[in-house]
């Protein structure tokens, strides 16, 4: 027999009262959704694969990083290794098998095209959390040392099957695509409103009349009549209210405000579009992850694909050596072979180390630009997951077993940073893949072939 004022959940709801009974909690957190910060990710890709010296000394929080990595010095506290990650599948030498899983976790849509059967984790962030946060662009894909284009071998993000995102490899292109309609003389944007921006302020205006009806006099006469069990539903729905008027008011364009550091126009002159020299790739480089910087500092977007080279680059005469880089030093570097670099005589070993760190240096000048922009309780770089990766496993293996992802940032979204994690057994690198999307805000079981996968253990602080 039901108590007196047993009332569902449903029937209080229908009141303006259900929709105010947790008023208090609810200005609370409008307060706290004020200065929350934006969420953001980079997918990183560098060709080939890692030396063993791209892999730390020691371990836990007290690893040490080798010379691959030495322009990442400084960063320790914001990085996370994770060892002995091995991809689902493989094909031939991995690398289109590698790419194509690189951030799906999926298997080839056809044997023709090679593409990824499915879309990777920055794309279905897009679909399945509120990570857009209503920026004007849903994800920007730059690429360097590369001229774009839709082969198999230079895509990492996927929208859907067999869907490749392309890049952009000219900065002023991207600039014109990523900043049209942005003044930086402190006006604001410049841009045509959007049609639907009256329907949508309409909306939101609608929403948040409805939270701002607060009769505390009634609240207090229903709380007496509440049990415990009640009042945690009619929170959990007043919660997703709350939500609901979050996600209409980030409706339409973006922010106009700077989100942290200064909303300024880029410089993109200097740029030369070879493969193989590195002053200019150096250049390049630094202009695109201006870019990407400068969108988030914006708020332009919160998703970025920053892409060098491609799968199996070769780079004849990129940084003096007049041969295949992936030929002639990637597939021999075990055997400590002598070759000439820039006219210094080194070993294989020695010079695979070079060629990666030249490619590791642009991912740690972006890294190093986030974590100078303050932001919030911290930097740009704490309210940030680049996610790097690379199509081969650890020195080259042509095999999908120890491949090299690097985390770095996250902070503020749990990410247990500052860490070398060398598990005792191999895992799956796609849990690696749902932890980066839990992390930041999709409650994903698995990703690609492996929908039920779970996340990675160690991945969260």
């Amino acid at each position: 027999m039901p108590r007196p004022f047993d009332v569902s959940r449903r029937d209080i709801l229908k009141t303006a009262l259900g929709a105010m009974f947790l008023a208090p909690l609810l200005r609370h957190r409008e307060v706290q959704a004020q200065t929350i910060v934006p969420r953001r990710l980079v997918l990183a890709f560098t060709p080939d694969s890692h030396p063993p010296e791209w892999w730390p000394t020691g371990s836990g929080s007290t690893f040490q990083l080798q010379e691959p990595l030495a322009d990442f010095r400084g960063l320790e506290k914001d990085m996370l290794f994770l060892r002995r990650l091995d991809h689902a599948w493989t094909v031939d030498n991995h690398h289109e098998a590698g790419m194509a899983q690189l951030f799906t976790g999926a298997r080839f849509s056809d044997n023709s095209s090679r593409h990824a059967n499915g879309p990777s984790l920055d794309q279905i962030l897009l679909k399945n959390s509120d990570l857009r946060g209503g920026t004007p662009i849903a994800s920007i894909h730059l690429c360097v040392a590369d001229r774009g284009g839709a082969d198999k071998r230079h895509i990492i993000s996927y929208s859907g099957p067999g869907q490749p995102m392309t890049h952009t490899a000219d900065p002023a292109r991207a600039f014109s695509t990523i900043f049209g309609g942005v003044s930086f003389d402190g006006a604001g944007s410049t841009s045509t409103p959007d049609p639907m921006s009256d329907a949508v302020a309409a909306a939101k205006r609608s929403a948040d009349q409805r939270i701002l009806q607060i009769n505390t006099g009634e609240l207090k006469t229903i709380q007496r009549f509440l049990g415990q069990a009640e009042r945690q539903k009619l929170e959990l729905h007043v919660e997703s209210l709350f939500e609901l008027q979050q996600r209409i008011a980030g409706m339409g364009g973006g922010t106009s405000e700077p989100v942290g550091g200064a909303c300024e126009r880029v410089d993109t002159s200097g740029y030369n579009n070879s493969t193989n020299n590195a002053t200019t790739i150096t250049r390049w480089a630094q202009i695109q992850a201006d870019l990407i910087a400068n969108a988030f500092t914006c708020d332009r977007t919160r998703v970025a694909d920053y892409h060098f080279s491609f799968s199996g680059g070769h780079h004849e005469g990129l940084l003096g050596f007049g041969q295949s880089w992936h030929d002639n030093v990637a597939h021999v570097s075990r055997t400590n072979d002598s070759v000439r670099v820039d006219g210094e005589s080194m070993t294989t070993r020695q010079a695979f180390i070079t060629f990666d760190r030249f490619w590791a240096s642009h991912i740690a000048y972006l890294a190093k630009k986030l974590a100078s922009i303050r932001e919030g309780n911290g930097t740009m770089l704490d309210n940030t997951i680049i996610l790097w990766g690379v199509e081969s496993g650890t020195n080259h293996n042509h095999s999908p077993r120890d491949m090299q992802y690097l985390v770095v940032g996250g902070k503020n979204l749990g990410v247990n940073v500052g860490q070398y994690i060398n598990n005792t057994t191999a895992q799956s690198a796609n849990k690696l893949l749902t932890s980066v999307m839990n992390a930041l805000g999709h409650a994903a079981t698995g990703i690609g072939i492996e929908p039920n996968c779970g996340p990675l253990p160690g991945f969260l602080a």
